[in-house]
């Protein structure tokens, strides 16, 4: 089986996951609050690893929000519904921005994450 990045891909990945789309919103919603709670407590004498948590509950907050973001974008394809031509080349065009746009998306938060950590939790 071989993989390909394009909308249709996309498009059955977010079908596939669409049953997730709203607890991923509300756990990125409640992670971020937890986040700024956290971050109002966090002092020059806090441990490391309290910070790193703080950060680690942000990057997956960010994830949860893009992934749920990936979700709504790509559970309905309107390319499939139009029979004009001219606005089927549109969409289609707009679709495989959006498809670029999330492949970059997608792993940014957690390669971030480990940038951050590599950069400054190990140097």
């Amino acid at each position: 089986m071989t993989f390909s990045i394009s909308p249709e891909t996309f498009n059955y990945i977010a079908i596939s996951l669409a049953r997730y789309k709203w607890q991923l919103l509300l756990w990125s919603v409640f992670l971020l609050l937890l986040f700024v709670a956290l971050q109002s407590q966090i002092q020059h004498q806090t441990p490391g690893a309290l910070v790193w948590l703080a950060i680690l509950i942000l990057f997956i907050a960010i994830e949860s929000l893009v992934i749920a973001a990936f979700m709504f974008f790509f559970q309905v394809l309107p390319s499939s519904r139009e029979e004009n031509r001219s606005w089927y080349k549109f969409y289609r065009f707009i679709e495989w921005c959006e498809t670029l746009l999330f492949t970059l998306l997608l792993p940014l938060p957690l390669v971030l994450f480990i940038y951050a950590y590599l950069r400054l939790g190990l140097g």
